[in-house]
């Protein structure tokens, strides 16, 4: 007959063992980008092969805990010979790089030989607009990854949109009305009746031009 715990594992057939926890286990399948697909290694994390690809995980900073790796040890920095700029030998136009540099909030300070304050440079702030209408710099590639996901895409098909006869309509009496006055038409209540930016406008503008 036996004993009771030999009883007992007769009638419980469903052992978790570790060949059955491994059978039931999700694997992870990649739809979507072929490049992706070939270059994914089932080994490793997400994050982990986001990182070997070169690509991100989320574009607004990195939540939770991360792997700590040991940092290679850094080689000494040669001493620059050309010695910096100061402040007091500045120019306006490089002021004005300065400015742009620097961000709300921060400045720096401009002395003279006696340490004497002669002028106090601020950040200034951009504008929405002007956030718009710069320039992003572009990043070079770092994996043969990334370089073959930007071939892809500059290669792959754009639909072209067109403006709608009411659209051209609709710029055609802001630009008679205001010409090239882009913040007059974005406070032009009776025909900026959506409350487009004055980027959005001159952007609209420009393109039926």
């Amino acid at each position: 007959m036996g004993t009771v715990r030999q009883r007992k594992a007769t009638k419980n057939t469903n052992k978790n063992t570790r060949r059955v926890a491994d059978r039931h286990r999700k694997r992870i399948t990649i739809h979507g980008n072929s490049i992706i697909k070939a270059n994914w290694n089932k080994k490793l994390t997400l994050r982990q092969n986001y990182e070997k690809l070169g690509l991100l995980t989320s574009l607004n900073g990195q939540t939770g805990g991360k792997e700590k790796n040991m940092p290679d040890a850094q080689p000494e920095e040669e001493n620059d010979e050309t010695e910096p700029k100061e402040l007091k030998e500045l120019t306006e136009d490089d002021i004005e790089e300065i400015k742009k540099s620097l961000g709300p909030g921060e400045g720096l300070i401009q002395r003279d030989d006696d340490g004497n304050i002669l002028r106090i440079i601020y950040g200034e702030q951009k504008s929405h607009d002007e956030i718009l209408d710069e320039e992003v710099p572009k990043v070079e590639a770092k994996t043969d990854v990334v370089r073959a996901l930007e071939e892809q895409a500059a290669n792959a098909f754009h639909r072209e949109k067109f403006a709608s006869e009411f659209e051209l309509d609709w710029i055609q009496k802001l630009i008679n009305k205001h010409g090239d006055d882009y913040k007059a038409m974005f406070w032009d209540k009776e025909l900026n009746v959506y409350q487009q930016t004055a980027a959005q406008l001159k952007k609209k503008c420009q393109k039926y031009l």
